[in-house]
């Protein structure tokens, strides 16, 4: 957790209260606690300069600090009520993180704000300084557009053939023990499709309360005790082969809880080859960690992947850590991305996935909404936004490749890709000829469906 010192005072005890609601009880991500601990401190300095108590601060406070950038000393301040505040998304971000605070202060403290134009700082909307000649107390704060600007490349989306690159590559590390770490985080993000901020919040005891509900380990006499005794070989062995069995079963995930952005629990799917991989790693890699934690004397947290910096982050590898390890490699390898993309890659299968079924049982009557509320339930998603650039991105691809055709057995798609290559070769009449014999000879004829491209075996 960051530890809030000023020189002068010395640990600020205001601030870091809130920062530790934000960690315990909203759960943010580490690397969000940080970029939130710097803003406040900063507005924390803006007021001791111009020698207001925190918790007196207003409104003209606000406008000022975010008119003067947001930094801890500024001589801008404003002539009247309608300035404007250029709208950006800095500006955005530190408003709603000083809103939050005093919000903190006021509604889960009692404590009393000082009152402008009717409002203290924690009763501002969100949208206070969009309109003019409004108070922020009573409207969204005076935002002027900002100027245009030059569109930030995004980062694209690696293939699952780029992705599995970037986990050969992190296999390569030079220290066994980090090399599965690497691996085994990559694998979460790319056939998971979990968000750095979830792998960093999965724990053990969690995985091994998501098998526990697995009808397939219930059925097993003691299942409980084998699962908690998983560090002993012959319990291990157990869990492995009966996660074996439920993929012969052509069971996919294992459903485990983790922290979401807002900090509150959802389920992330593990791939059940993955989660196999997790209970061999748990009972090795990282026991050797966790020998190290209590050689140094420091406490082992219940996370599975665990730091090597046993002091920093209460020993839990942190988002931060894993873009910092993958982006690099992203470069290095020349593919387009970053490990948040990789997830990505995760998700646009899912919503491709999706869309093929829709189109091939609906035809022209397909219905995008209904893609969109697939997706969105099996991918965790709140809106639709996202899911759009997914699907917007495989329908353009589907323009450039062809149509896709479901079927019911992955041997039964292998001779129709087979078939629909030959059938596509114009110069080849001889194979529809064939083809076209066949179906006479076996009483076949071809069904015919205005307008629809796609089948559904």
């Amino acid at each position: 957790m960051p530890l809030i010192v000023n020189e002068e005072e010395g640990p600020v005890t205001i601030l870091q209260a809130w920062i530790l609601d934000c960690m315990v009880r909203i759960g943010e991500p580490w690397i969000s606690v940080e970029k939130n601990a710097y803003i406040i401190c900063q507005w924390y300095d803006f007021l001791r300069y111009r020698g207001v108590e925190t918790l007196n601060a207003d409104e003209s406070h606000l406008r000022d600090f975010l008119l003067g950038g947001g930094v801890r000393k500024s001589n801008v301040r404003s002539m009247g009520s309608d300035a404007q505040v250029t709208g950006t998304v800095t500006n955005r971000n530190k408003y709603r993180v000083i809103v939050g605070f005093h919000d903190f202060w006021e509604n889960r403290h009692g404590k009393s704000l000082a009152v402008r134009y009717g409002g203290t700082l924690a009763q501002l909307r969100e949208n206070a300084f969009d309109r003019k000649n409004r108070s922020v107390s009573r409207a969204e704060i005076n935002f002027s557009k900002p100027e245009n600007v030059g569109a930030k490349a995004e980062p694209g989306t690696p293939t699952l053939d780029e992705g599995e690159l970037i986990l050969e590559e992190a296999l390569n590390h030079p220290n066994p023990n980090r090399a599965q770490t690497w691996y085994l985080i990559g694998s979460l993000a790319l056939r998971g499709g979990a968000r750095v901020g979830g792998i960093n919040s999965i724990t053990v005891p969690r995985l091994i309360s998501a098998l526990k509900k697995e009808r397939a380990f219930k059925k097993v006499a003691g299942y409980a005790e084998m699962l908690d005794g998983y560090l002993r070989p012959g319990n291990r062995a157990k869990i492995k082969e009966i996660l074996r069995g439920m993929r012969a079963d052509r069971r996919t995930f294992i459903f485990c809880e983790v922290r979401s952005k807002g900090g509150k629990l959802i389920p992330l799917p593990i791939p059940i080859e993955v989660c196999e991989e997790l209970i061999e790693y748990i009972c090795t890699f990282r026991e050797e960690t966790k020998a190290a934690f209590l050689k140094a004397k420091c406490r082992v947290p219940p996370n599975i992947f665990l730091s090597n910096k046993k002091r920093q982050a209460d020993g839990v590898l942190t988002s931060r850590a894993m873009s910092n390890f993958f982006n690099p490699i992203f470069k290095r390898l020349d593919i387009d991305g970053t490990i948040h993309r990789l997830r990505a890659t995760f998700a646009e299968a899912v919503v491709r996935d999706c869309y093929v079924r829709e189109r091939a049982i609906n035809g022209r009557a397909w219905q995008i909404k209904n893609v969109l509320q697939f997706a969105s339930k099996l991918l965790g998603h709140d809106s639709f936004e996202s899911i759009q650039d997914y699907l917007n991105n495989i329908i353009a691809q589907e323009l450039l490749a062809g149509h896709p055709v479901i079927v019911g057995s992955e041997e039964n798609a292998s001779y129709l890709r087979a078939v629909a290559e030959k059938l596509d070769d114009a110069k080849d009449e001889v194979f529809k000829t064939a083809l076209e014999r066949f179906f006479f000879e076996n009483g076949l004829k071809p069904v015919v469906e205005e307008g629809r491209k796609y089948s559904l075996f």
